[in-house]
């Protein structure tokens, strides 16, 4: 059991987990304090970055501001902005960035904020469920008596509890990639819509749950304040859009910032509809605000400079699903659609809405995808040939593995992508100049690139090819309040998805887990699946019983199941040996 329920927590992982270095202390997999140690990052690559992207980094220059009076912002202390509001009653924190560390960093200046207006936090308002918006909140409440009140749309928190779930293990490596955590300083330019990340393999969490939550609307004082908060689903379903009304204030969250909307985004996530992006935004042109200061990049002065931002920036939106439809209906594939569309010149030449973070043609294969699935309707793909089959045919049609080398190798200055498909059809026969080339191939696609998610994902698969491996994840310093708010359920269907199937083919069997503080469980394996149920099965094989906590606690790595046997704390009904042998059945997560 020790060596499974282990391994269960290295699959379990923050799926929002991004980057940075820092210095405090954090709890090890056995408990004990050590210190944080310094990031690893992959070797230098000196890739040239293009000037308009370097220009781009301006935006995010460290700094605080008082964008109006009472309205106080921090820009660049975390990939989100932070925002105060120095409201009558009390002081209204809007998002709390990334990790522990992060805001830790900012902290000095909000212990500032109560020290100059005389205020605590009264109430803290998430925008939305990512992670550079929820997981440092815990950290801003050091030093004071209030106990705020946190305020969300009603689907924020079981969002945030989802960073436990099946595929946190390859979002965790697709978002290392996409944020270039672990690129160093030489590689590294900006994320688009923030610099680095603060948020890495050590990093902890503070997330606190809302004790008041939103449906659709709700117009309300808050510490004296008069606000709307307005549910205005867009970059994730849970988005709330805050209007200031006295102050003609308009928070747009991540549905507005200064480059094209991340539409798609290659670290993976469910489909975000274009249509509902965009009426969301109309929602906010509505109001009328003087003032609107995004979540990300830099305020936008003057009412009409706003109405002016906003149409285009949700008439880009509805462009680029409006003509993916077209396209579609017209049998073009998700291929050609990408290479064909392109936003009409008003709207392509607006710096606000230039490709630094989202683009065009990931959003047009988002649209495909999200409204019609994988198939293109090109019958080759209804059965093709592929992996290693596929390269070797190629190899052989180029004159086999030296000559398709040579191609890759003489198409790296002109055709990058294409050098980089030949080589990877090279790697998948295992032939030694595949890596390199594809490297190559990688930094030269990074070189040209505008969106940070595509060129950090290159530079980070560069470095992978030449060796460098992402570290392993940890929960770091999260504190156990966090952990233990995360529905246990949660953790136990984990295990239900990484069954060893091809080995219980002709076996039914269950398994019950008999917390002492939450209703049982059963794990059911029925013939190579397995299935989670409420209660205790009568025709189990057994039961684990420990309270969640400990359970939660063993899944990552804090608690050692052995000495709580020993101590216990677990007990099983039917024999330890059962126990283990029932749990062998499933794989560790990747």
């Amino acid at each position: 059991m020790k060596s499974f329920l282990t391994g269960l927590g290295v699959g379990i992982v923050f799926a929002a987990l991004l980057g940075g270095v820092g210095g405090y202390l954090w709890v090890s997999a056995e408990g004990e304090i050590q210190e944080r140690t310094e990031i690893t990052y992959a070797t230098a690559s000196a890739v040239t970055t293009r000037p308009d992207v370097k220009t781009h980094s301006e935006i995010f220059r460290r700094r605080t501001e008082e964008v109006s009076p009472g309205v106080h912002l921090a820009v660049g202390y975390g990939l989100a902005n932070v925002i105060v509001i120095d409201a009558p009653e009390g002081l209204i924190l809007v998002d709390t960035l990334e990790s522990i560390r992060a805001a830790e960093g900012l902290l000095p200046w909000i212990d500032g904020l109560r020290k100059s207006t005389g205020k605590e936090i009264t109430d803290i308002i998430f925008t939305h469920n990512h992670a550079d918006h929820v997981f440092g909140a815990g950290v801003f409440l050091e030093g004071q008596t209030t106990t705020p009140r946190v305020w969300a749309q009603a689907g924020t928190q079981g969002r945030v509890h989802e960073i436990i779930n099946a595929l946190a293990p390859v979002t965790f490596r697709r978002a290392m990639r996409m944020f270039g955590v672990y690129l160093p300083d030489e590689d590294f330019e900006n994320n688009g819509i923030g610099p680095r990340l603060l948020s890495d393999d050590q990093d902890g969490f503070f997330f606190l749950p809302p004790s008041d939550v939103v449906e659709n609307r709700l117009e309300v004082k808050i510490a004296g304040e008069s606000l709307i908060l307005q549910h205005a689903p867009g970059e994730t379903d849970d988005h709330l859009a805050i209007f200031l009304v006295d102050r003609k204030i308009l928070l747009p969250a991540d549905n507005y910032y200064h480059a094209f909307p991340n539409l798609y985004t290659v670290r993976g996530t469910p489909y975000r509809d274009p249509r509902k992006w965009a009426a969301s935004i109309d929602v906010m042109r509505t109001f009328g605000a003087e003032i609107m200061i995004p979540q990300h990049s830099q305020p936008v002065f003057g009412k009409d400079r706003i109405e002016n931002q906003l149409r285009d920036y949700r008439d880009a939106i509805q462009f680029v699903y409006d003509q993916t439809i077209q396209m579609i209906n017209a049998g073009l594939t998700p291929d050609e659609i990408a290479a064909q569309i392109k936003l009409p010149p008003h709207l392509a030449n607006a710096p606000y809405l230039q490709e630094f973070y989202g683009k065009v043609e990931y959003a047009a294969r988002a649209v495909f995808s999200g409204t019609l699935g994988w198939f293109s309707g090109d019958p080759a793909e209804l059965d093709p040939v592929t992996g290693i089959r596929r390269a070797t045919l190629m190899a052989e049609l180029a004159g086999g593995p030296e000559a398709l080398a040579k191609a890759a190798g003489d198409a790296l200055d002109t055709e990058p992508a294409w050098a980089l498909m030949l080589a990877t059809e090279l790697m998948r026969l295992d032939v030694p100049e595949a890596q390199p080339l594809r490297a190559k191939a990688l930094r030269k696609l990074a070189a040209a690139e505008t969106a940070s998610s595509a060129r950090n994902y290159y530079l980070t698969a560069a470095a992978e090819a030449e060796g460098f491996t992402l570290p392993k994840p940890s929960f770091g310093p999260t504190p156990d309040e966090m952990i233990n708010a995360i529905p246990i359920r949660n953790f136990v269907e984990i295990l239900t998805l990484n069954l060893k199937a091809d080995r219980v083919l002709d076996r039914e069997l269950s398994y019950g887990f008999d917390f002492t503080d939450a209703p049982p469980l059963t794990i059911r394996i029925r013939r190579g699946i397995a299935l989670l149920e409420d209660g205790l099965a009568r025709d189990r094989i057994g039961a684990l019983r420990t309270s969640t906590a400990n359970f939660r606690g063993i899944a990552i790595k804090r608690l050692d199941p052995a000495k709580l046997l020993l101590a216990g704390e677990i007990t099983s009904e039917g024999s330890i040996l059962t126990m283990q042998e029932f749990l062998a059945h499933f794989r560790p997560p990747v």
